[in-house]
């Protein structure tokens, strides 16, 4: 393939994105999540909402980004595989409609890990990518104020790189958190109220409600003292962390309408004739340590869903969606290159088939019953939670 004929299809996969998040847009308008400030200026009281035409812009980003991580990663044929699935599924396109947060946060996830991409090609470019999407990560968002040093710091564990090549941008990174940190400790009101507003995980009374009635009914049944050993709020809200945490890697979150997008969409964030090519990448990944160490590291990124009220929150799981993505191209590419054994053949064009019925399907659904299901669940409440 020419490269002027795969600048072409390129432009034609981001174009078709713009086109289906208006056409989504203009099927649900106004729908949208309700907004949500930077960290830095939430901390004081601002709250400033992005707009949807910078989350358009954003999310071309998004996709131009994924192509060049794919060109690291990827033969050269294959490296158009994960844009255009990212492009066409449901997932981003419904949260950029919705105008959320998470799109300009998978933005900046996405620069700081194409930056590790480049350690042995461009350092220093690598390194200020790096740095630049830690900083601005940490001043307008909690949770990568949070997790974008840790994946730093649990690279270095697994020995993925050497300190020496990240030294300089924990140097500063350090130093340019240490006035948001004096801000958090000026504003611990604030700071909390946020706390609050991310951490919703044991927010729900139930929770605590159901341990009370096991306890209860541990007593009538004269096992009382046991009971606060098995049925104690620290051991249940550590198997409800695992249990969420679980869900966060169940194939029928992503490929299934079983969580729903917007709170109320029967699209899947993902079609799923792509489960195919993402067991077999899952398969093969596995069977590399190497790969199975950069994968363990990725989950980490899942934690913001965890930490939602939701089972699921797929506004902020979108931060795994490129992982996910990548995934399914790793089993597309694996399975194109064994094409010619016939059952490789076979699950290819089931795949596409699928894929290519289920879209078929899912802008029909969008275009003639979609708003009047969002009437239906939502009462005609036109604003979806806090992000």
């Amino acid at each position: 393939m020419t490269n002027l004929k795969k600048n072409a299809i390129f432009v034609g996969i981001l174009l078709s994105n713009i086109f289906l998040i208006f056409f989504v847009r203009n099927a649900l308008y106004p729908i949208h999540y309700a907004p949500q400030g930077l960290f830095f200026l939430e901390l004081m009281g601002i709250t400033i909402h992005i707009p949807f035409e910078l989350l358009l812009l954003i999310e071309t980003g998004n996709i131009v980004l994924l192509f060049l991580i794919s060109k690291k990663l990827f033969p050269n044929k294959f490296s158009l595989i994960a844009p255009m699935i990212y492009a066409v599924s449901p997932w981003s396109i419904y949260l950029v409609s919705g105008e959320s947060f998470y799109i300009y946060l998978s933005f900046l996830i996405q620069v700081y890990f194409y930056g590790l991409l480049l350690k042995s090609e461009k350092k220093f470019l690598g390194l200020v990518f790096i740095t630049i999407a830690a900083i601005i990560g940490a001043y307008t968002s909690l949770f990568l104020l949070i997790l974008l040093p840790s994946i730093l710091c649990l690279i270095i564990f697994f020995r993925i790189y050497n300190f020496k090549y990240l030294k300089l941008s924990f140097v500063i990174l350090s130093l340019s958190i240490s006035p948001l940190l004096f801000l958090i400790l000026s504003n611990q009101l604030s700071f909390k109220n946020i706390l609050n507003k991310q951490i919703q995980i044991f927010s729900d009374p139930g929770l605590l409600n159901m341990v009370n009635d096991f306890q209860g009914a541990a007593k009538q049944e004269n096992l009382g003292k046991l009971a606060k050993i098995s049925e104690n709020k620290y051991l249940f809200f550590s198997e409800f962390f695992l249990l969420k945490m679980t869900k966060q890697f169940t194939p029928s979150t992503y490929f299934t309408s079983q969580e729903k997008l917007l709170n109320f969409s029967f699209s899947p964030p993902i079609y799923l004739g792509f489960l195919i090519p993402f067991f077999f990448g899952l398969y093969k990944i596995l069977k590399s340590a190497s790969l199975q160490r950069i994968l363990f590291l990725s989950s980490i990124i899942v934690i913001p869903s965890v930490l939602a009220k939701e089972a699921v929150d797929l506004n902020r799981l979108i931060l795994f969606a490129p992982v996910v993505i990548l995934l399914i191209s790793y089993g597309f590419t694996e399975l194109i290159k064994q094409k010619e054994k016939k059952v490789i053949s076979m699950f290819l064009i089931i795949s596409i088939s699928l894929v290519i019925f289920q879209f078929l399907t899912t802008v029909f659904d969008i275009q003639s019953r979609e708003k009047n299901r969002f009437i239906k669940y939502n009462m005609q409440n036109y604003e979806i939670g806090n992000q």
